[in-house]
């Protein structure tokens, strides 16, 4: 299953020198032009010129000012260029509810809401950034996925994408998804590990992109998370909370246009955008309230992390991984 989908955890062909054309950039800043509706925002605090979260302030290290959520919306659409629009690995035709825990501007809640119009569609985040005009089968609601979710026996599809750095315990995360499944539903995490690869040896293993990865999963260790994903781990979890068919389907997002693949070239250029803008936004808080950076040493790490992005030569990509589970089916009555 894996190796037939886009970026799926084989080698990317880069393009070769020929490929490119003179008017062909990784980083184009026209790229930049986005537009999206987004609902106006209730209470934050204001941090080094970022805005935070105001529900439990503080437990969520990165902003969610409009910065942020561009740079959101930008890596959402570039997971599903690169994905060829699949919105989830989960054998499902037809889910009739749905809840994306951590939904922030609710993006892929809206996709899934406007591809299943006869689902009830749930997005939960701690911020209520996302839009006031969505499907009306589509519902928003802040809360924290730490507490009780009580939605027992309620979905057929459990999902997260780019949440694990706010997971502090994927055990307690999958009691709750598995308590909140239907019989024969799913549990699927689409999950990045912060540390920038290669196949090709391109990247720079002393380089300013990979420092930055190891400082940020410096940062998360300190707080007791981890930017590191560890996605056996996370299956067995998954196993132990009594899901079955668990499996893991690795894919590769390239960071740049550098693919000859045009799907993964097109999804790599967005995702070196949203990289590129929201770097600083990724940061801030961790190097300046836990590591104890300036904020002129953090930013000159990243304008040497942003320049060796932009390079076309190194073919590096942020490693993800689909993480699913089903929750056993009923047993048939075979009286």
């Amino acid at each position: 299953m894996a190796s037939t989908q886009p970026g799926a955890d084989a080698h990317i062909e880069p393009l070769t020198h020929s490929d490119y054309s003179d008017g062909d950039s990784g980083y184009d800043e026209k790229t930049l032009s986005t537009a999206s509706l987004r609902s106006s925002i209730y209470q934050y605090e204001k941090e080094n010129g970022r805005l935070y979260h105001a529900f439990k302030a503080g437990k969520y290290m990165l902003p969610n000012d409009e910065a942020e959520q561009e740079r959101m919306d930008i890596h959402h659409h570039a997971l599903n260029v690169a994905l060829g629009d699949r919105l989830f690995f989960a054998p499902l035709e037809n889910p009739s509810s749905v809840v994306d825990i951590g939904t922030g501007t609710g993006a892929w809640a809206i996709d899934v809401a406007d591809a299943f119009p006869s689902a009830y569609v749930l997005g939960t985040d701690l911020s209520p950034i996302q839009p006031t005009y969505v499907p009306t089968n589509l519902e928003f609601q802040v809360a924290d996925m730490d507490d009780p979710w009580d939605m027992d026996n309620r979905f057929d599809l459990v999902h997260s994408r780019n949440l694990h750095f706010n997971v502090k315990s994927w055990p307690k995360f999958y009691e709750e998804t598995f308590r909140s499944l239907r019989p024969g539903g799913w549990v699927e995490n689409l999950e990045f590990d912060l540390e920038f690869a290669s196949d090709d040896n391109s990247l720079p293993a002393n380089g300013p992109s990979v420092k930055w990865c190891h400082l940020m999963n410096e940062g998360f260790t300190k707080l007791g998370t981890d930017g590191r994903l560890y996605p056996d781990r996370m299956k067995q979890q998954m196993t132990e909370a009594g899901f079955i068919n668990t499996q893991v389907i690795p894919v590769k997002m390239p960071i740049g246009a550098w693919p000859k693949d045009k799907k993964l070239r097109e999804g790599g250029r967005w995702f070196l955008v949203g990289i590129l803008e929201g770097i600083s936004g990724l940061s801030v808080r961790l190097f300046t309230q836990v590591l104890g950076w300036t904020m002129e040493e953090m930013e000159l790490l990243l304008m040497e992390a942003r320049n060796e992005m932009k390079q076309k030569k190194i073919h590096s990509y942020c490693p993800y991984y689909a993480v699913l589970g089903q929750k056993p089916p009923e047993p048939k009555d075979h009286s």
